[in-house]
């Protein structure tokens, strides 16, 4: 289908690639992988022919249909979001369909694109590219803007549509769920690798282990034949010895170990300390048009708490982070700022706003004042730009790479409050994990939205829920904000049973005229109670089933995984991933059965609400 044939790249003395092959094949996913800037965007760029190689060669099938979403999109104008989707020879229903399991709502189909925000006309982008159903789908980022709901959905869709897929992304939970093989850009090579993420990170260091055994054996072969040459070199009656071990010598291939760059640790400029209220909204009201964001709104924050704010897309997160850091005030209401309280805001699309002209230490020169250059040169270092990379222009780095220069530019000035959204998009693992280091030493206040559940678990110490206008505060880490959930679950299939026996003991207990009275003076409240309930139990059995779709698909990856003939001479490996997968499909089991109990009880609750209405 696309084979790349030794192929080299190089900008100035930056070399990306050298001597790169690798083979997508028909039906594959294909996780493209590897650090920053390390050329995963520069290859889609050559395989779309945008550019080309500098020595070797990229072939397609003839008359291939590549699909593409990139990380930034242009600017779509005149179209609403149902128009930039739809295409001529798919009917209408389909569009929608793709577009409401996006996560848009049949009041959002007239709506201009050019006034959705930027992760919902993403979605529209890819809606366009689901429905064109090309031969290879190339995705940069597709889940940097998606909610947990959606993602499920795209998933799904991806798995079922049997598209070849090739996928540059940093979230390593998705790649074990979707893809079937790994392209890794690494020592400026392609290495691949059969299986998903978490399967490649095992023989990657498995390959990694071999090879330094086998170049340790090497080098005590040869310091073995070196000590015999050393020794007997000037006897005459060795000499033809000593010329065969030297000639043996120079016919040895040497097993070169390349390192990886060495991981960097950094810590956030100790900040001055500030008052313990840091910042508080009162009484604030947003909306946007016709759609109300937040009524009423009341919402502090103390010193050292690290919030995080929780929510499916657009319930509006990034609205209540925007009123705390002060760039977007509130209708109404007010906003207060505690004593010594300073600030740094780190916005979804921060990294848009850097002058694409400036040098990556010009661009940290932007927002201070006195800085040193060496001080500056420590700062881009400890966001892994070293040397002549620090004099890069900002239009010449990878998203990732941008993305560590507008965090960056936080550390050049200290500050006591930190305001982050999605920090870790487009960021590789390795990257996330010095940033996660870094924040769970900070000793200041963070307020932050993600969508890592790894980053979440480590920094949250207050989970705040923003849903219907309603911020729900959740005083735990993430783990305790997850087990609540759970426990409100429970406590909804137990309020259901409730209403099932209080029904049956209606029947038969209380009179007829004192049963009249009840019902008239409590049916509206019922309705009510019966209505949250519904609602509740809706959501529940949408998460049950999203459970189900994630659990399924694993097990089908597991499934191909097990199929490979190479695994089965490592049969104690097979038995371990066999009986995991075991596991996984008991727990399926009761994963339906309780989607099964939600399902009935939902209808039992629906029921209800009829025979009251």
């Amino acid at each position: 289908m696309l084979q790349i044939e030794s192929i080299h790249k190089q900008y100035s003395t930056k070399v990306l690639l050298t001597e790169a092959s690798a083979h997508l094949r028909p039906n594959s996913r294909v996780g493209l992988v590897g650090p920053n800037g390390a050329g995963k965007t520069t290859l889609f760029r050559m395989i779309l022919g945008e550019e080309s190689p500098d020595k070797g060669s990229i072939r397609k099938r003839p008359r291939l249909r590549i699909g593409y979403l990139p990380q930034e999109l242009e600017t779509i104008t005149g179209k609403t979001a149902l128009d930039a989707a739809h295409r001529d020879e798919y009917p209408e229903y389909e569009a929608k369909r793709i577009l409401m399991g996006l996560g848009f709502t049949e009041g959002d189909f007239d709506r201009p694109v050019e006034k959705l925000s930027g992760g919902y006309r993403m979605r529209v982008a890819l809606a366009h590219l689901l429905l064109s159903n090309p031969d290879v789908l190339m995705l940069d980022e597709p889940t940097n803007h998606l909610d947990k709901p959606t993602q499920r959905w795209f998933e799904q869709f991806l798995l079922q549509s049997g598209m070849t897929l090739l996928i540059i992304s940093h979230d390593t939970a998705f790649l074990d769920r979707v893809v079937t093989h790994i392209w890794e850009l690494r020592h400026h090579t392609i290495e691949e690798y059969r299986g998903n993420y978490s399967l490649f990170c095992e023989l990657k260091a498995e390959r990694d282990a071999q090879l330094q055994a086998s170049a340790a054996r090497q080098s005590k072969e040869i310091a073995r034949v070196q000590k015999f040459v050393d020794r007997f070199r000037y006897q005459a009656n060795k000499a033809s010895q000593v010329q065969s071990r030297l000639k043996q010598l120079e016919k040895v291939k040497r097993i070169e170990i390349q390192r990886d760059p060495k991981r960097v640790k950094f810590r956030f400029p100790l900040p001055s300390t500030s008052g313990r209220q840091v910042l508080d909204l009162a009484g604030a009201s947003k909306r946007y048009g016709e759609k109300v964001v937040y009524k009423i709104l009341d919402f502090s924050v103390e010193r050292g708490q690290r919030i995080a704010l929780v929510g499916e897309n657009g319930a509006g997160k990034s609205t209540l982070l925007k009123m705390l850091a002060g760039v977007l005030p509130p209708d109404t209401g007010t906003r207060s700022v505690g004593h010594g309280v300073t600030l740094h805001y780190f916005a979804q699309h921060q990294a848009e706003t850097l002058n694409p002209e400036h040098s990556i230490l010009e661009s940290l020169e932007e927002v201070t004042k006195h800085a040193e250059m060496n001080f500056l040169r420590g700062i881009a270092g400890a966001f892994l730009f070293s040397g002549q990379d620090q004099k890069k222009p900002i239009k010449a780095l990878s998203g990732g790479e941008r993305n560590r220069v507008a965090l960056a530019r936080m550390l050049v000035e200290p500050a006591n409050t930190l305001l982050l959204d999605e920090p870790t998009n487009h960021l590789d693992p390795a990257s996330v994990d010095v940033l996660t280091d870094a924040l769970a030493e900070f000793p200041g206040t963070i307020i932050f939205i993600s969508h890592d559940p790894t980053f979440l678990t480590r920094i949250a110490t207050r989970v705040v829920e923003i849903e219907e206008g309603q911020a729900r505060n959740f005083i735990g880490d993430y783990e305790y904000y997850l087990w609540k959930k759970a426990q409100e679950f429970e406590s909804i299939k137990e309020t259901s049973e409730d209403l099932n026996g209080a029904s049956k003991a209606t029947t038969s207990g209380p009179t007829r005229a004192m049963t009249q009275q009840v019902q008239t003076k409590g049916r509206g409240g019922e309705r009510r109670d019966l209505a949250k309930t519904q609602a509740r139990l809706e959501k529940q059995v949408s998460r049950a089933e999203a459970e189900i779709t994630e659990a399924e698909a694993k097990i089908r990856t597991r499934e191909a995984e097990l199929a490979d003939p190479k695994l089965y001479e490592e049969f104690d490996r097979w038995n371990t991933l066999h009986q995991e997968q075991e596991d996984w499909k008991r727990s399926l089991e009761r994963l339906t059965a309780r989607w099964e109990s939600l399902s009935a009880e939902l209808e039992d609750v629906k029921h209800k609400l009829e025979a009251l209405c």
